[in-house]
């Protein structure tokens, strides 16, 4: 393996890991936040889902590739492999930096950042295809937070006032079996004396209802439902971020050499550093949004989720880039702002690390491409 390929492998395998430790957050934080786990487990649930997400991006994500291989610059640029290096260190770069201060920041962002203070750097600003990156990049970038507070907050007032109708919310299904009862002192198996058949009732109420009145039945909570949306979110963040990843890592090492590295095995090298990145190093940025953005309930934390699921994996199969970070957060946000509870500090201090995270991640991307361009020259 020549020492371009060794390289390539390093910087992506650093991108997503950086992604994996600040990135797990945003799908199950809610869990934490309210109660429904520890940090531990949250952590291990979020790590697999984001592992499968990822995987299948190699299947459902193409569109993805394209945008984020050579896609966002202009056509006649020759990309050289110091550029392309640069622009998966300057966004680990900046990515892990942001983790190890707590602040849940956007990969997509970091990289978007990256790639163009590197391509200005390397090639001119005239290089960068800027009204594909504004319409298919930075458009969804900015609009997503913004619709997922407001879904999330929609969702939430809406079960919020029907629960304040007079009736307390369900937030439990039983089903159970009904058994035909028998007339008088008829034999258990004279069934033409059986007075009506089994059948299946499904019933809602609460929690405590269901389990104080029907202790037998098989039951789905909010909780349950809760784990399955957090579970939804990790794998659509998997299938959304993976495939950026692999796609500048293919660009690279397609400018590195005859002995390039296969989309496969990239896949599978960038799935198992975003797993231990979760892993190793994903509370710190869990704890930023489980405990000092709102206070959450098993509701507002379901909900959150499940705007997020939906609006990322919809970006990931149709390659529209989505932020995770900031869906999930504008998630949490919402329902923080619907009850009243949101901590306006700690959303300026995250707003804030959105707003530096281009410029910053692009002066990283610079320099990092003028030290590969030195070391290489």
């Amino acid at each position: 393996m020549t020492a371009a390929i060794l390289a390539i492998v390093a910087v992506a395998g650093g991108l997503a890991y950086a992604n994996g430790a600040n990135d797990v957050s945003k799908g199950i934080a809610t869990l934490v936040g309210s109660g429904v786990t520890d940090y531990r487990r949250a952590i291990l649930w979020g790590s697999a889902w984001t592992g499968v997400g990822a995987l299948l991006g190699a299947l459902f994500a193409g569109a993805m590739l394209a945008t984020f291989g050579t896609g966002l610059l202009a056509e006649g640029t020759t990309p050289t492999l110091a550029a392309a290096l640069a622009v998966l260190a300057g966004a680990a770069a900046w990515v892990l930096l942001a983790t190890r201060t707590g602040l849940p920041v956007s990969t997509t962002h970091a990289i978007v950042g990256s790639l163009i203070g590197v391509a200005a750097a390397a090639y001119g600003a005239q290089a960068i295809q800027w009204s594909l990156l504004g319409g298919k990049v930075l458009l969804p970038l900015l609009l997503t937070p913004f619709a997922s507070l407001l879904i999330t907050g929609l969702v939430l007032r809406a079960t919020r006032a029907r629960s304040a109708s007079g009736r307390v919310a369900a937030d439990c299904i039983c089903a159970e079996v009904a058994r035909p009862t028998r007339i008088g002192s008829a034999p258990a198996s004279s069934a033409a004396l059986m007075r009506g058949v089994a059948e299946l009732r499904i019933v809602s109420g609460t929690a405590e209802s269901c389990d104080r009145d029907r202790p037998a039945a098989l039951r789905v909570t909010l909780g349950h439902l809760h784990w399955l949306t957090s579970g939804a979110t990790s794998l659509a963040r998997g299938m959304n971020d993976a495939p950026k990843i692999v796609a500048l890592a293919l660009s690279a090492s397609a400018i590195g050499g005859p002995a390039a590295v296969s989309a496969p095995v990239l896949y599978a090298l960038v799935t198992a550093a975003m797993v231990a990145g979760s892993l190793l190093a994903g509370r710190r940025v869990t704890r930023v949004l489980a405990e000092d953005v709102t206070p959450l309930d098993n509701r507002a934390g379901f909900a959150a989720n499940l705007v997020t699921a939906a609006l990322v994996t919809t970006g990931a199969v149709h390659g529209l880039p989505m932020s995770t970070t900031h869906v999930a957060s504008g998630g949490i946000f919402g329902a923080g702002a619907e009850r009243g509870t949101l901590d306006r500090r700690s959303l300026l201090k995250i707003a804030l690390a959105w707003v530096v995270t281009l410029p910053a991640a692009a002066i990283l991307g610079a320099v990092a491409y003028a030290i590969a361009a030195a070391l290489s020259g």
